[in-house]
């Protein structure tokens, strides 16, 4: 085989080392479609700095990497319409199959996958394999709601799940637990599902990601719901509301430049995009 880097997404049925692995998972991240994702972990970063928390910034930043990137490849094969795949992933990143195996060229998920299996300490393993379990049941969950407001507590749940694995993930990183740390974790995580439930609510009803059709009083129940607890979390961290604003700024910016892209399905190898 070259050794020169592919300039194409390469064929499934082909078998790379693990350097050509490690390549494309590399080109992967830094995929514009993920921006938004791959700038959690230094927003994450700034969190525990303002707790006074000692830690690696380079090791905690690359751990949250490899997660919130998987989050986001696996966040678009469910929205490409099988919300089975979750399922599917969930045993991949359980298999003990040798990291950057044949299957990982299958899709940009089993890539990400393979990616954040690597970051996964052994003691904390299966803390993080039952929360992401709890995580893809809330998602599903979340796509059965037929009222908003059960979409909304099921919002609420996904990012309260998805924050608390993030914090299972960098626990090993840190001298000592922070329960502290953890909380505002889950709070802000909650906060931000909603945040991204109300910028992007009109297209998911648009290409019938939703069980029920939004009205103008699920639109009001939902801003009601961010607006009492986003409040409730700057009132208790006043000095973090800049973050804050950069993360909304970052989450409309995405839809802005990306509403017109959408993942095309699972399995369907390296190229993950097309405009419509």
């Amino acid at each position: 085989m070259t050794t020169s880097k592919p300039t194409h997404p390469p064929s499934p049925a082909v078998e790379y080392s693990q350097t050509d692995g490690e390549w494309l998972y590399r080109a992967l991240s830094q995929d514009l479609r993920y921006g938004h994702y791959a700038r959690i972990p230094g927003r994450i970063c700034r969190c525990l700095d303002y707790f006074g928390i000692s830690f690696s910034r380079s090791a905690v930043q690359e751990r949250l990497c490899s997660y919130y990137l998987f989050i986001g490849v696996v966040d678009d094969v469910i929205d490409s319409g099988w919300l089975e795949a979750g399922r599917e992933i969930l045993k991949q990143l359980d298999d003990k199959t040798p990291f950057w195996s044949g299957a990982s060229w299958q899709s940009a998920a089993n890539l990400m996958t393979e990616g954040l299996r690597r970051h996964i300490s052994i003691e904390i393993f299966p803390s993080v394999l039952a929360k992401l379990e709890e995580l893809y049941g809330a998602v599903v969950r979340e796509r059965n709601s037929q009222t908003m407001t059960a979409y909304i507590e099921q919002r609420m749940a996904v990012g309260r799940l998805t924050a608390e694995v993030s914090y299972l993930l960098i626990r090993p990183l840190l001298k000592s637990e922070h329960k502290d740390l953890r909380c505002f974790l889950q709070k802000v995580g909650e906060v931000g599902c909603l945040i991204d439930s109300l910028i992007d609510l009109r297209a998911d009803d648009r290409h019938g990601l939703l069980d029920f059709r939004p009205g103008p009083i699920d639109y009001l129940k939902l801003t009601s719901r961010l607006v009492r607890h986003g409040l409730r979390i700057l009132a208790e961290h006043p000095r973090l509301v800049g973050l804050f604003l950069e993360a909304i700024s970052d989450n409309i910016l995405d839809l802005i430049r990306f509403r017109n892209i959408r993942p095309v399905p699972w399995q369907s190898g390296l190229i993950r995009h097309s405009v419509a």
